[in-house]
């Protein structure tokens, strides 16, 4: 009796065993139930975070490269804040600092000349003080008329003099004057300011090197952002401002934020248009630079069946039924990155592979794992 209980229990843990060997032997599969929901026509695309202004700051003068005190400390640059008015740094351009030494002390000069006024000025009231005696001599008959006339030639050459002097100088102080405020504009214009709030993005020259006249020194961008999405040629014309879209950035895989088309750029570049876009509720962290996908909702239709997206192979999906699979030829409607709604091939509730497709056969056995989606 002992030994018929001991073969049946033998026999029972080689079937068990054979059974767990077979299970394990079938493939394990992900599976999605299609399900009835609302579809959506979308126009897919690539997108970009990109910065709202990008901008150069170009040396305007040729000279040395000279980073500010804050910026000349730091080992690294690149996403350093600035503010609007911020000195950057500047060119410094020997020869023009000589000249512009040059044409300080030249003005300042020409000023200090303008204060002493015309040399001929002492003379010529001398000589008006030598007329007004003149007039009362000669009303007392005490000197003849003729002294007087000479006296008041003398007086009408000395204040064309003085005159002629006062022109000079006065010339002379407006170049002088002239030349150091052009100068001191081209020392300004070796200042780098920046012109907007945001970070410096690139450089492209060091403290204490070289920069030409032109050459880009800094390039700044803002802190706002927006989307730059690339679109196909033949989907341009279902697109329009104020469309819904749903973006999915590799940053934030997890998340589906929203976002509205706020621009359709008019030209193309190798049949692909540019596509401006704002996102609903950006996250705190989004930076520029930062790729993604796109799916612009061009339409909807209620009560479709839909299955995930990834599990169609162009116009077929595998089918799990009664434990083994088999491809399905579907009819596809509307669908976007994460849905699309079956026209024919399938019913409500049938279950669809939704990973490794490439690696099953017509009539396989799988073990199917129900996600929820």
């Amino acid at each position: 009796m002992k030994k018929k209980l001991f073969a049946v229990v033998i026999v029972a843990v080689a079937a068990f065993l054979l059974f767990q060997y077979y299970r394990s032997s079938q493939p394990v599969v992900e599976t999605v139930a299609a399900r009835r929901g609302t579809a959506t026509l979308a126009v897919y695309g690539t997108v970009k975070v990109v910065p709202t202004v990008s901008f150069s700051v170009r040396a305007r003068t040729a000279g040395v490269l000279k980073y500010n005190d804050a910026l000349a400390h730091l080992t690294n640059l690149i996403g350093f804040e600035v503010k609007n008015g911020d000195v950057l740094g500047e060119v410094v351009n020997e020869s023009l600092d000589r000249d512009f030494a040059k044409a300080a002390a030249e003005w300042q000069a020409a000023l200090e000349r303008q204060k002493l006024g015309p040399a001929g000025a002492p003379a010529l009231k001398t000589q008006e003080a030598l007329v007004a005696r003149l007039e009362k001599l000669v009303a007392l008959s005490n000197v003849p008329p003729s002294d007087v006339e000479h006296a008041v030639n003398d007086l009408t050459t000395a204040r064309e003099l003085v005159r002629q002097e006062e022109i000079e100088i006065d010339r002379s102080t407006n170049v002088a004057g002239q030349a150091y405020n052009d100068l001191k504009e081209r020392k300004e214009r070796c200042k780098f300011v920046s012109p907007l709030d945001g970070f410096i993005n690139a450089l492209n020259g060091a403290n204490g090197e070289f920069i030409s006249e032109g050459g880009v020194a800094f390039v700044l961008v803002t802190k706002t952002i927006y989307l730059e999405g690339q679109i196909n040629e033949e989907d341009v014309g279902r697109i329009a401002a104020q469309m819904k879209a749903d973006i999915k950035l590799y940053a934030y895989p997890d998340r589906e934020l929203p976002a509205t088309v706020s621009q359709v750029l008019p030209t193309a570049a190798n049949q692909r248009y540019t596509v401006n876009l704002t996102l609903d509720q950006p996250p705190p962290n989004l930076l520029a630079g930062e790729t993604g996908e796109m799916n612009i909702i061009s339409g909807t239709r209620e009560n479709a069946l839909l299955i995930p997206t990834r599990a169609l192979l162009v116009d077929r999906v595998w089918v799990v039924e009664n434990g083994s699979v088999r491809p399905v030829t579907v009819k596809v409607g509307f669908r976007n990155l994460e849905r699309a709604e079956i026209l024919d091939g399938l019913r409500d509730g049938d279950e669809v592979v939704v990973a490794d497709q490439d690696l099953l056969r017509t009539g396989q056995r799988v073990r199917a794992v129900k996600l929820n989606q």
